[in-house]
Order: C-alpha cells, then sequence, then structure tokens
C-alpha cells in the first residue's frame, strides 16, 4: 500500500466527515465533553490533557472553530496551531488508509480507535503506528498493516525492491516506573492549590519543597495525608516532616532573581533554575502566581526513592523483540515515548545514555539476531514554514546494530540527514507536507535544532 503524503487544504472538511463515517461524531463529541468535565474538576489537567490526547481535544476545538466561524482553524507556526498540523495529519493518513483495508483490517481499526476513545491510553500507539508508516511511504517503502490485517504479530511490513522490513511500533509513557506519576502529581497540586494562594505573599517568591518515601500512591486517603502535611507545613509557616508520609521544606527567592515567576508567563528555564537549588531533578513542578500581587509560589514533589524507567521499557522492548517478529527478516523496533520531548531525546543524543544500553542489551540476545534496529521517537516541534507549506519534524535516536548483515545496506537508512556534520537525522513524525493552510508569514523560518548526533552506527 502507497497512499499520497500531501493534502490540500479544500479536502480537509470532506476527511472529516469520512472521519465520522469510521466513528460517529457522536462519540469523539462524548470523549471531549468527558475530557472537559475532568478539567472542570481540576483546571490543572488542562494542559496535560493537551499533550495526551491532542488529537481528541483539537479535533473538538477545530468543530467549535468551524461552527462559529465557518471554516477550520489555521495551521500555523504556533504552539497550538502545531497541534492543529498533527490532527489534520492524522485525519489524512486515516481516512487515506482506511478505504485500502479488509473488511476484517476496518473493522479492527474502528475497534482501534473506539477503545482509544474509551481509555485513558487514549490514541496514541494507533497515531503513532500512522506516523512510522508514513515515514516510511516518505522513504519509497511500500506498506503492509500486518497487525492491523491481523496477519502478523508485529506491525508493518514495509517492503522496497527484494528488502522486507518487519517494523513494531511501540508506545510507552515516560511516567510507567517513575515513583511520581504526572497525572497524581497534577492531582496532589491540585489539592493543595487553596493553600498556595495564602502562601503567596506580595513581593516576594516562595517554594514548597515535597520529598516522598516513596511512591506517590494514588489511594485517596494517601494523598490526602500528603495533602495535610502540606497544608499543616504552610499553616504553620514552617518545614515539617511526617514520617511515611512526606518532609515539605518551605523556602523562598527573591523577585529579581527569577522576574518571568511573577508575571502570567513564566519561562520553563526559571521554573528549571528553581528546582535546581533545591537540588530536584525538573519534572513535577508547579507555578501558582498573582501578577497583580507581584506574587508567586513554585512547588516541587519527588521521591526519596529512585526511578525504574529504564528498566520497564527494556523488558517491553524485549518482549516485542522476541516475540513479534518472524526471524527471517530484518526487524525494526520504533518506540515512541510518550513525556519525552524533542529537547530531552536531543539531549540523550549527545552521549553514551540508557537508551544505548537498552539497545544493546536487546542486541545481545541471543534470540535476537533478526534486530536490525531500535528507534526512540519523540514528539513532533512545531511546523517550519518552507516555502508555501509546512513541514513537522519530531526527533528519533535510532540504534544500529552492527553485526547485522544488512546494517550497511542504503535502503535502510531510514532517517534522513539534513546536513549536520556529524551524520545526525531527523524521523519526521507525521512527516508529510500539507498545502497551504490559513495564511503562512513567507518570512517567518524555524532553524532546525543543533543535534550533536542522533543515528549510531
Amino acid at each position: 500500500m502507497q497512499i499520497s503524503i500531501t493534502i490540500k487544504d479544500d479536502e480537509l472538511p470532506e476527511r472529516l466527515e469520512q472521519v465520522f463515517k469510521i466513528v460517529p461524531r457522536a462519540v469523539w463529541c462524548r470523549r471531549a465533553s468527558d475530557l472537559s468535565d475532568r478539567e472542570r474538576q481540576n483546571p490543572l489537567l488542562g494542559v496535560y490533557f493537551d499533550e495526551r490526547y491532542a488529537i481528541e481535544r483539537f479535533l473538538d476545538r477545530a468543530l467549535r472553530h468551524w461552527a462559529q466561524h465557518g471554516r477550520l482553524p489555521s495551521v500555523s507556526s504556533e504552539p497550538e496551531g502545531g497541534r492543529y498540523y498533527d490532527l489534520y495529519s492524522f485525519i489524512h493518513v486515516l481516512t487515506s488508509v482506511y478505504p485500502r483495508l479488509s473488511p476484517k483490517g476496518q473493522v479492527r481499526v474502528r475497534g482501534y480507535l473506539r477503545s482509544g476513545l474509551q481509555s485513558e491510553d487514549g490514541l496514541a500507539a494507533f497515531a503513532h503506528e500512522l506516523s512510522v508508516a508514513v515515514h516510511l511511504w516518505s522513504m519509497d517503502f511500500d506498506v503492509d498493516f500486518t497487525d492491523i490485517e491481523d496477519r502478523a504479530r508485529f506491525d508493518i511490513l514495509a517492503m522496497k525492491d527484494d528488502l522486507r522490513l518487519e517494523v513494531d511500533c511501540k508506545t510507552h509513557s515516560a511516567d510507567v516506573g517513575r515513583q511520581i506519576h504526572q497525572r497524581r502529581a497534577i492531582e496532589l497540586f491540585h489539592r493543595v492549590t487553596p493553600a498556595f494562594k495564602i502562601f503567596a505573599k506580595p513581593g516576594i517568591g516562595r517554594t514548597v519543597d515535597v520529598v516522598l518515601p516513596g511512591r506517590l500512591r494514588g489511594a485517596d486517603s494517601y494523598m490526602n495525608a500528603v495533602a495535610s502535611t502540606i497544608r499543616d507545613a504552610i499553616a504553620q509557616n514552617k518545614s515539617l516532616s511526617v514520617p511515611q508520609i512526606a518532609d515539605v521544606s518551605l523556602g523562598g527567592f527573591a523577585m529579581e532573581d527569577e522576574p518571568t515567576l511573577f508575571t502570567k508567563a513564566p519561562t520553563a528555564d526559571a521554573l528549571a533554575r528553581i528546582a535546581e537549588r533545591l537540588g530536584r531533578t525538573y519534572r513535577h513542578v508547579h507555578w501558582f502566581g498573582s501578577p497583580n500581587e507581584q506574587a508567586a509560589v513554585v512547588a516541587i514533589v519527588s521521591s526519596r526513592e529512585p526511578d525504574q524507567v529504564v528498566d520497564y521499557i527494556y523488558r517491553q522492548l524485549k518482549k516485542s523483540a522476541e516475540r513479534q517478529f518472524s526471524g527471517t527478516n530484518p526487524a525494526l523496533v520504533a518506540a515512541n515515548l510518550l513525556d519525552l520531548t524533542s529537547e530531552q531525546l536531543r539531549e540523550l543524543a549527545s552521549g553514551p545514555s540508557e537508551l544505548g544500553n537498552i539497545a544493546n542489551h536487546l542486541f545481545a540476545g541471543p534470540d535476537r539476531g533478526h534486530l536490525f534496529g531500535v528507534a526512540f521517537v519523540s514528539p513532533a516541534d512545531i511546523p517550519t514554514p518552507v516555502g508555501a507549506r509546512l513541514a513537522s519534524r519530531g526527533m528519533a535516536l535510532l540504534f544500529r546494530r552492527e553485526g547485522h548483515p544488512l546494517a550497511q545496506d542504503l535502503r535502510l537508512s531510514l532517517f534522513k540527514p539534513h546536513g549536520h556534520p556529524n551524520g545526525s537525522a531527523f524521523l519526521d513524525h507525521l512527516p508529510f507536507w500539507i498545502a497551504r493552510v490559513g495564511p503562512i508569514d513567507p518570512q517567518a523560518r524555524l532553524g532546525e535544532p543543533p543535534i550533536r548526533r542522533v543515528e549510531r552506527r
């Protein structure tokens, strides 16, 4: 199967109607309504939902925009415009692939969509599979959706000449294996937001450093106990330690040290610097501010126990490498790590990393000689204007098996280099062009980010 990887803006309304023939519009709307209801109960979930459930959330916004303005939202080089780019890309791929599937394959796709729209997992895994397929099309491969068609356990058979590449697409949350899950941290911050409002004082910045003995458990009784410890520390205006619950330390910083934290738009760098001062990793941090009063509170929650993310990812990819493939063709595992930004993956590309250790262990297995490579991918950056079109590129960190017979086969140079002197490459995440959709400033050019190394041979 091959499809066009270009879509024009005037095709989008018809493509949306095709989506609703696959899964009725009412199902999509119920999903959006459910997420909105949960956000109303906890407003801090809004940003998290926009990242984790971007397709569902922005499809709903696109429909509301269409109803109000008689047109779909434009795609631009702004972050929210990038979300619409990803939505329109997903719609284009889905509606191009679906009619080319067998009746059995179409039933399975409808099941994937309905299940994703009713579960905490969402559509990320299915969208990742489609994005990998599009990347293969951009590299002139013919794509067979073997898992969708129930013909094999791996997801995609990519064919070029006499080459047959088996690809299995895996999506994992970077939260799995962590002592503190992002959603639980958000729930904790929501419970103590009223206390942060009390703690905030005009003209100064304050910090709340929460250290847990182990996991942030989701049980209501434990959440309440941690929240009570934070509230008590703030009420008494002193650091507080409750065994087996939490240690809470209160501190402060001067307004002139981090001026953006006293505005409506604190920078990520400023939050990271506060976390660094406290000796904490910048992962679960919450900002509460009152710009009118020039007051700010930065809260951080961490654990004394180490995370085990790498162990979990290795175990899951090991299962894929051993069980999913036929063993007769070169195989690639393409892992999408949710909650991992392009910048974080870029940092991992700078030298020896835990992801590299995962790949080396996978390659070392005696039953995994067919494994050609492992690619770790991150979400796409915001779209880049290129003439009258837009490109959206994420990142991939590709590890090749040096001893594989096809390691140097040019047809398996799957990630296009972009002129970087040390052979760096991008994975085009949903990497096809969309013809001009909405106004694009012809002077706008976003430079490609510096990358030290992505592909390792």
